[in-house]
Formats: structure tokens, sequence, C-alpha cells
């Protein structure tokens, strides 16, 4: 059944009799059922509720589902383990038998070539782009399953974070925690995602699997499995064949698009790092279609919000899509049935989802504001740009394709497809209105919308190409007002879409068959040519596949492989030798001889957690991060300085080391000549080792626990002050923190947020004459605050620390003395609980204070919070509802389309009105209403409307009560 009113019984291919996946093979190749105690022999025709009355509420819902899918008899009689092997079996066996035994008409031959040529063809370029081959007959082109361990980008750095995940949280039944291996402390998996983690332990834990061949294959997971998504969207979502299959091609397109490589989605922002954004992206897209179908059909309730609710815990930016494209979709579905449904899978949807995005939200004072930049940034960038970065020729032919798409299927009432459009441009608005990022939380750079946009705008495209090649088809045979559009047709049409799409591809990748390389000029290069056309100079060819051919020979294929071997081996010597620690490492791009500039993230994964790494990837995770690269700053010739807006000193040892010092680094690690002369010089730092271009030092007085001289004074900001972004409090920290951290001689004692009465109470007032303006610009600076009247320092008795121990998710020490204040060196965090002591206060550049009540201290990081629990009880409720809304059955509409779609009477209107009669479904004509009345007599297939083109939405085979009814041919 379509979504399109002008015809809501033609048949889409997933309509028959079923509750999940399953019934997409019967459905799209024509598998007759069993009828024998189904829906069928009540009325019900497929997903569609029929009823010899009107039902007596707008909310009827089955059940006893299995009452009607086997029989009462079956019911009584049989056990659920029965039950649920006889399904096993007929899904297994009984399905494919009989989809192979069921006719082979011309017609479904037909549909077959162009699905499978579809499925195919997409896929297997993909997996030729990321070099997978996992069959002999594949070629030699597979580096997926070599023995490496992947790099490239932030990829590289990702290996670190499931394999920790594996060897220190899943034992203990968590899935996030704490980890001391970066920025001196970061709580994992609770602001990044951990699902595709999950999937890279669970193959890892498969024998004949390596972790780096379990990671490659889930990191590529993503791209291989996206056009197939794409393709079951548009099925689920009732697109009439074969515009599912183009919308596979589309999937391919937009993974294959060059124009943008970190925003995430395509070939190269997986590469990037991106590959859980990929993951997700296809699960939303997958989980959409399922929302499609369940509000036209009220079907599939438990699989979109699981589906969907996984798009979400897999991504934070695919998550903002899929709430916001869901909401759109059930907006235009919207009705008193659809609204119950909406609103149940909803409900389900968010709360499956509030174990991650609830500790998300609610500890987003904790991270790291990044400062991200906008896009139009500088002169020389627009919108225009943002929105249309192809070529020129590209843009236009593809823009226009789209505005066409949207525009047959606005006029052709194709409501999930109106959608599409509607969600484009929701994106194309939000990239706009999210410059300044997100509200409260911010985190967000706006270009990570875009590749929705691009998405949904190649999506548009097909649907603009095939409807324009069918047009000028029909225009060409002269019989544009003929009420029938022949198979041939539209299998013609496919094919040209989808051979001018392979066709651009190929000269991307210079793969055409007949082509070669010509010189134009003499003395110049070889451009690539095929027949007259020719590549400029300047056009190279496409490289996503030399991305990943990059990443998958991993560390191990990299040239300098054996200096980086080195390097990590002397450092666990060292570890072994003079002690475990931190170690900050210059930042310079030289590193990226390595695989990827973030190689040495990995040293807590070589040693096994011996040597931490002060910079990690997970930037936004911890506060931590912003007075790390301060300090990287002061070490290094020339750092990145990723987080926008702090006062960075670049390579002054002196600072550098003072900052080492107070974040507790025991080991520097440079390589550059300027880098080397500083550290030579100064006296804090005692050289170690050497390995190829590095020198390693160690830092002298450098304690990861230390008690404090002086007491504390506790900061609260002065209420009169012209603050950045008010009520901020991530912001106010910041500004707290690094006025200590950068300006010790105005702050002689460490602020802290509270503390015991008897520590000394100031406020805080921005330093007016050290503030850099604008605001709204990334010209304008951290601002630096005083402390108003000025602070009274209380010097506190000396005392010892001894005996600590510092593990992955404890730490204990021990002193001679209570009552005094110790500083314990390891980012802040709500989850930190303290025996011994009382605390912990955040402090200074995020770090924890404890004033000790025993002579043994011990700090624990509680996974599993006051708040969490509340989280994941509520998770639990969600799960609960899945299965309530198993046990009661789908949500039943009283027709096809939403009640506001009806039929108008406006002469005017676009298409014309679906004629009415007494008979049928809410007055409507038999033929015209989701199940005819009687099941012996098919109506019309086609539009009655000559002008009327119905090429987005017609489909020749329609389901009615036999479930193999089909329309005749007005040719035969």
């Amino acid at each position: 059944m379509s979504d399109d009113i002008r015809d809501p019984d033609a048949d889409v291919g997933n309509d028959a009799g079923g509750d999940d996946f399953a019934t997409w093979f019967d459905d799209h190749f024509d598998v007759e059922p069993s009828t024998e105690g189904s829906a069928e022999q009540s009325g019900v025709a497929g997903d569609t509720l029929v009823v010899e009355e009107a039902p007596a509420s707008p909310l009827d819902v089955d059940s006893n589902h299995d009452r009607e899918r086997h029989g009462a008899a079956d019911v009584v009689t049989t056990s659920h383990a029965g039950r649920f092997g006889d399904r096993i079996l007929d899904r297994v066996v009984r399905r494919p038998v009989a989809w192979w035994n069921a006719p082979w008409s011309t017609e479904r031959i037909v549909k077959l070539i162009v699905t499978a040529s579809s499925l195919i063809i997409t896929t297997w370029i993909i997996t030729r782009v990321v070099h997978f081959a996992p069959v002999p007959f594949a070629g030699d082109n597979d580096l997926i399953l070599d023995q490496t361990t992947p790099t490239g980008g932030d990829m590289g750095a990702h290996v670190w974070a499931p394999a920790f995940l594996r060897d220190h949280f899943i034992g203990n039944g968590q899935l996030s925690g704490w980890s001391m291996d970066w920025y001196g402390g970061l709580p994992l998996y609770r602001f990044y995602m951990v699902i595709p983690a999950i999937a890279i332990i669970a193959l890892d834990a498969v024998p004949f699997i390596s972790y780096g061949v379990a990671f490659k294959l889930v990191a590529m997971s993503g791209l291989v499995t996206f056009p197939f998504a794409c393709w079951a969207f548009g099925r689920l979502a009732a697109f009439r064949h074969p515009m599912p299959e183009l919308f596979a091609f589309a999937g391919m397109v937009f993974l294959l698009d060059e124009s943008f490589e970190i925003y995430g989605g395509n070939v190269k922002s997986t590469m990037a790092g991106e590959y859980s954004f990929s993951i997700a992206l296809t699960l939303a897209v997958l989980g959409l279609g399922l929302l499609a179908n369940g509000l036209r059909t009220g079907k599939y309730r438990v699989w979109a919000a699981v589906v969907i609710s996984l798009a979400m815990v897999s991504h934070g930016i695919v998550l903002i899509f899929v709430a916001f494209a869901a909401a759109i979709l059930c907006l235009v579905w919207i009705d008193k049935t659809r609204i119950v449904y909406a609103v149940t899978t909803g409900v389900t949807t968010l709360l499956l989802s509030l174990w991650w995005v609830g500790p998300f939200l609610f500890g987003h004072e904790f991270m790291t504001d990044m400062k991200y930049g906008f896009r139009p940034s500088g002169a020389t960038d627009s919108f225009w740009d943002m929105y249309f970065p192809l070529t020129p020729a590209l843009d236009i032919i593809v823009t226009t394709l789209a505005v066409i798409g949207f525009a047959a299927f606005v006029l052709r009432r194709h409501i999930t497809g109106t959608a599409l459009g509607l969600i484009c441009l929701f994106f194309v608005a939000g990239v706009y209105f999210t410059r300044e990022s997100l509200p409260v939380i911010g985190l967000l750079w706006n270009p990570r919308l875009l590749p929705f946009v691009y998405l949904l705008r190649y999506m548009l495209m097909v649907a603009g190409g095939y409807e324009l090649v069918r047009w000028l088809i029909g225009l060409g045979r002269e019989h544009l007002a003929a009420r029938d559009r022949s198979l041939a047709e539209g299998a013609t049409a496919y094919a040209v879409v989808g051979v001018s799409i392979l066709l651009v591809f190929g000269w991307m990748y210079e793969v055409l068959p007949f082509d070669g390389k010509v010189v134009e000029t003499e003395g110049e290069a070889a451009v690539y040519a095929w027949g007259p056309l020719r590549k400029n100079q300047t056009s190279g060819r496409a490289v996503a596949d030399g991305w990943t051919r990059y990443n998958w020979q991993g560390y191990e294929g990299r040239p300098s492989y054996p200096a980086y071997y080195d390097l990590v081996t002397t450092m666990d010597g060292l570890g072994e030798e003079r002690g475990c620690g931190r170690a900050i490492w210059e930042n310079n791009k030289a590193n990226s001889e390595y695989g990827t500039t973030m190689s040495l993230m990995l040293l807590p994964h070589w040693t096994d957690g011996c040597i931490g790494s002060m910079e990690g990837l997970f930037f936004e995770a911890t506060a931590s991060t912003n007075y790390h690269f301060i300090t990287a700053a002061a070490i290094s010739e020339s750092s990145s300085n990723p987080v926008r807006q702090l006062r960075y000193t670049n390579n002054d040892a002196e600072v550098g080391v003072r900052h080492m010092q107070d974040l507790g680094v025991r080991y520097l690690m440079v390589r550059t000549d300027a880098a080397k002369a500083e550290a030579a010089t100064n006296d804090e730092l005692e050289f170690v080792a050497a390995s190829g271009t590095w020198d390693i030092y160690e830092v002298r007085d450098s304690n990861i626990v230390e008690p404090l001289d002086v007491a504390p004074v506790v900061v609260d900001q002065s209420p009169d002050d012209d603050w950045y972004k008010p009520g901020d409090d991530r912001e106010r920290n910041l500004e707290l923190g690094t006025s200590w951290f950068q300006n010790r001689e105005t702050w002689p004692a460490m602020p802290v947020d509270e503390g015991p009465d008897e520590w000394q109470r100031v406020t805080a007032s921005i330093v007016q004459d050290q503030r850099i303006e604008p605001f709204d610009d990334q010209r304008r600076k951290v601002d630096y605050v005083a402390p108003d009247g000025g602070i009274d320092p209380t010097e506190l008795p000396d005392i010892a620390v001894t005996d600590v121990e510092i593990r992955q998710q404890s730490l204990s020490f021990s002193v001679d003395q209570i009552g005094v204040p110790v500083l314990v060196k390891v980012s802040y965090f709500p989850n930190w609980n303290v025996s011994g002591a009382d605390g912990p206060y955040r402090a200074g550049p995020n770090h924890m204070i404890v004033v000790p009540t025993s002579n043994d201290v011990e700090l624990a990081y509680d996974a599993r919070g006051g708040l969490d629990w509340f989280f994941y009880f509520m998770t639990v409720v969600g799960i609960g509802l899945c299965f309530l809304w198993r046990r009661r059955g789908d949500v039943h509409h009283v027709g096809s389309t939403p009640s506001f779609a009806s039929a108008t009477t406006d002469s005017n209107a676009v298409l014309p009105p679906i004629p009415t009669t007494d008979a049928g479904v809410d007055g409507a004509n038999p033929e015209w209403s989701p199940v005819a009345a009687d099941p012996d007599v098919v109506g019309d297939a086609m539009d009655p409307t000559p002008i009327q083109q119905a090429s987005l939405t017609d489909d020749i085979d329609v389901r009615l009560d036999d479930d193999r009814s089909v329309w005749p041919d007005p040719s035969e």
C-alpha cells in the first residue's frame, strides 16, 4: 500500500501480513503466504485493518497477534518454544522455497533484476573502495582482513577506547567508567558512543578474528551497508519500484562525495575517524523507513523505536538528525490514530536512549567546549560554498534534479517523499541558525549538519532524474496522456539514472572502459581521457579508496613503523625502570609519519596503561582538556592549539615545566630542535632517554597527590560584571581555572567551587584591562578573573603523603596528619566518591581537593551514580514498553493515509478528487479503499486523470485479499 492518496491500494511490496523484516522478502518478490488462520480470513489484506464494522475507538490494537497468525487452535496447543521454532523454520526454509516456487512472470523477473543490480552494484563498488574482498573470487583487493592496527586521522587514536572497554569495564558489567590514560583522567564512554565499541569487542571475541581486524570490520560496516539501508528505507516507506533501488544509488553517491572530509557520513569522513557517524547514519535511515512504514500501516512500532534509539546512541550529531527527521515525518502523517503511533514510538525511543543520552545532557557542565568556529568563516567562505560544494556544473545538475524530485513528490501528494524535502530544508536552515552552536550545551560546529542536507539532496536528485527521464520517454513516444507507463519504461529510466551516476564516478576514479592518458600539450603531464572528454591538469583522481588503503595498511604498514616501535618500546622501558606515569609529547605535524599525528595517544594502549598520554582523542570528555593544550603549546615549537579562545604561550620551557608540575606530568617528549633547546636549559627537567628524533625528560617534583601549603579559597562570581555567556557554569569554571593556572601571582591560593566553612570566601571579577573582545568573534579570548579585595593566604602545616596507589578507577594514599587539604591531580567529576576524607571539591585546573578525616584515604569513581541509576531505570521502562507493544500488536489506522489527506473537492486542486460513494471505508469507492469491498474485483491501477503522470508512485502488483492480484496491462 502506498501513501500516495491517489492510489492507496497500490502494491509497494511490504504490506503483506507479518510483523517483522521477513515480510519484505515475501512482499517484494510476490511470495504467496499461507492464508490458513491468517488475518486475511477476517478481512485484513496485508498490514491494513479492514473491519466488518467500524472500530470502537481510534486505537484498535491486536491483543493476540499469535492467534491471528497461527489460528486459535495453534495458540492453544503449541508452546512458546514450538511457535518460535516454527517461525525460525518458516523464515529460514519455507519462505525461500515459497519464493523460488512462485510464478516467474516477466514483471517479477524485471523487478528482481533491477533490485539485485542496484544492491549488488552499489555494495560492490563500496566494498572495492574500502578494500574489502572477503571471498576468493573478489580479487586481491582486501586489506580489511590483514593483521594490522588501523591508523589515519582520528581513527588511529580510536583504537585505544574499545580495547580499554574490553579490558577494564566489560568484566565489571560496565559500559562506561573512568580511565587514567588520557588527560589525567576522563569519564570514558559517558560522552562518546559505546555501541560501535561493543560491536568491535563482540567480533574480537571470535577466536580467529584479531582486534585490528574486528575494528576494521566494524569501522567500515556503516559504509558497506548504507546502500542497502537506503533501499530498505524506500521499500519500507512505500516508494514504488524502482525508487528504492535508485535510493541505493543515492546512498552510494553520498558515500563517494569528496567535497567534505570531516563532517561525517561519507567515506573520507569515516576514514578521518567518524566511523560511528556512518554506522549511526545507516541505522537512522533504516529507522526512519520503519517509522514511515508504521505511520502508514501501524506496524514496526518496536522495531522503529529500537533502531532509531540505536542510531541516537551511536552518534550525538546523528541523534539531532534522526530526532528532527522523525518529528517532521510524524507531523506530515499525523491524524488521530497516527498521533498514538507517533507518541508511543517516540516515548519508547526516548526511554530506550536515556541510559546514554541522559548522563550526556546532565553532565555537559564538566565537558570541554572546543569553541569551534562556525562557517562561513573568512572573506573567501560563504553559505553558497557550504550548500553547493561541488563543481558548478554538478551543483546545477544535482540541485535542479532535486528540486524536480521534491516538486514531483509534492504534486503527487506523496507524503513521505514530501517529508524528505521538508527535512532537507529544515537542515538547510539548521546550518544557518546553529552558527553559535546549540543553546545551553554548545558543542556543535554548524557544518556538521551539512551531510544530512547532501544526503537528502541526492535522494531527491535520483527522484527528479527518474521523473525527468520518464517524462522524456513519454514525450518521445507521444503518449504523455496515457494512463499507464510500462514496466520497460520504468526499467529504462532506472538504467539511465543509474548508468549516468556510474559514469560520473567512473570519470572521477578514472576507471571507465576504453579510457586512457593523453598528452594535450607537449611538455605537460598526461591527463585522463575518455573519448573526446579530457580532464584538465588540476583535476586529479578521486582519493577515497586511497584514504581507506592508507588506514587499513595500519601502523605496521608505514615506512616509519620501526621508529614508532622503538619509541614506544623506549617509553615502556622507562616505565619499568623509573616508574609509570603521565607523558606529554610535543605536538608537531611530523608525528604523522607514524600514520597519524595522534599516534602517541596510543602510549597507554601499547604499555598496558603504564605510560599515560596527556593528550587523547576525546577532547570534549573532560574539562582538563583545556589545561593540557595550554601546556602542550608551552613545550612545542608549533602546537595545533585546537581549543579556541584560550591564551597560549608557545615553546617556553619555564612556563611548560610549571604547567607540567601542576598537572602531575612525569615524562616530557620533544622532537624539534627548538623544543629540545628549550628543554635542555631547564634545571627541572632530567634527560633520561633518546629514541630516534625524540629526546625524553623526566619532570622533577611532579606528583599526582600532594598536600597543599596554603588553604584553598571558595570563589563566587561577582554579580555586577558583564559576563560572557551569563549562567554558563562551564565558562565560569574555565575562567577561574585558567586564571589560577596562568596567573599564579594573582591567585596565591587555589580556587575551589565549594568547601568547608573555615576556608576563605571571595568573589571574582573580570580583569577588564586584559579582556579581549569582541565576544561574537573567534578573536576573543577567555576572560581572566581576579579576587575582589585580594586573598589572605592561610598557611597550612607540612604533612607527608605516602603509599600512593593509582588505579584506573580509584586511587588511595595515606597521610600522617588529618585535617590538612590534599590536592589530587586527577580530573574532577561528580561521580568521584571519597572515604576517609571530606570532599572531593573541584579545584583549579579541574582537579580535586580532599580533606582527610582518616590517615588512609581512598577515592573511587562510581560508574553508576544516583542520576545514572535513574536513567538506567527509564531505559528498563522503555524495554518494558517494547514487550507491551509487542504483546498488544500493531496500531490500526482507519485508512492508509492520514485523515487530512482525504480527497479535496477544490476544482483548482493539482490532482482530481478521489471518487466517493457510499461503499467502502469511510464512504470511499471500494477500488480506492485500502482493501476492495469485493476481493474478486480489481480497480484501475493508475490515476484516472490522463494528463497526470504516475511515474514516482506507480507499481504493477497490487495486493488485495488473496495477495496475488495483478493490475491488468492496458496494452494487452
